[in-house]
């Protein structure tokens, strides 16, 4: 259980270096970590396991829900992939973390050592077939990739033209048709990048401690926002165009039978 914690606080760490507005204290995060323990305590103390698998999955739905509140949409997506990511780490010793590098960042390798198989203006770029032949060299589980490419080019050019090259019924050539998703988001990053995202996704709904839950952001609850917030912590809502909260505001006041007072500062005096 503490391993789980630690090992998602470091997460939020990760998510600091995508957007530096995304800062979050340990203080919050010790709050999140208070409120899963509490919402435990109605589970016998005597059922140890029992509330140590609850605590796990309450701790990162609270956790999920509570951070993605704070993120752009384009980043929600990288915050479960990482999250899973640190899942993985305790269970599975197969994680490689040069591989998730690679998956990150794409091929850096631009000089190829063999010629383009596609041949001269083919399906198949230069910058593409080096990046390939950067992967057979430096991991080990996909040693023959280069060599497969230049065996079967037309089935993976029927690859390459499918409409979805990540499922099973592409049926890629052997042996690289039973890999891991992040396997094979890795040849997707260099060789269709638009469909990472449906294996990311994949991995993420099909992770045991997860689930499609986890690639469905939330959609924005003022009511639970208001419930999160204290006296000293204020919920801050960053507009962008065309977005006015002021109408669920009033709704939430209604309901919490509130009155609202609304100041406008004018520009520049925010």
């Amino acid at each position: 259980m503490a391993r789980r914690v630690s090992r998602l606080f470091f997460v939020l760490v990760q998510v600091m270096n995508v957007d530096p507005m995304y800062q979050y204290s340990l203080t919050f995060f010790k709050s999140i970590y208070t409120r899963a323990l509490q919402n435990g305590d109605h589970i016998e103390k005597s059922k140890k396991n029992d509330r140590k698998n609850f605590f796990i999955k309450e701790f990162t739905s609270l956790l999920y829900d509570n951070i993605c509140r704070s993120l752009f949409e384009k980043d929600k997506l990288l915050f479960s992939f990482l999250i899973c990511l640190k899942i993985m780490e305790e269970t599975e010793d197969a994680i490689d973390q040069r591989e998730v590098r690679f998956l990150m960042t794409g091929g850096s390798r631009v000089e190829m050592k063999r010629p383009n198989p596609s041949g001269e203006d083919g399906w198949m770029t230069d910058k593409t077939w080096a990046s390939i032949l950067q992967m057979s060299e430096e991991f080990k589980c996909f040693n023959g990739l280069d060599e497969n490419f230049e065996k079967n080019i037309g089935e993976w050019e029927r690859i390459y033209n499918s409409a979805k090259p990540q499922s099973k019924k592409a049926n890629w050539p052997a042996p690289f048709n039973a890999m891991t998703y992040i396997r094979q988001a890795m040849v997707l990053r260099i060789l269709r990048l638009d469909k990472v995202i449906p294996v990311i996704q994949k991995l993420i709904s099909k992770e045991k401690e997860l689930g499609k839950e986890y690639i469905t952001p939330p959609p924005f609850d003022m009511d639970k926002s208001f419930l999160d917030s204290l006296n000293k912590t204020p919920i801050i809502i960053v507009l962008s165009a065309g977005a006015d909260p002021m109408s669920e505001l009033q709704k939430l006041a209604k309901i919490r039978n509130a009155q609202v007072v609304a100041i406008s500062l004018g520009q520049g005096q925010g």
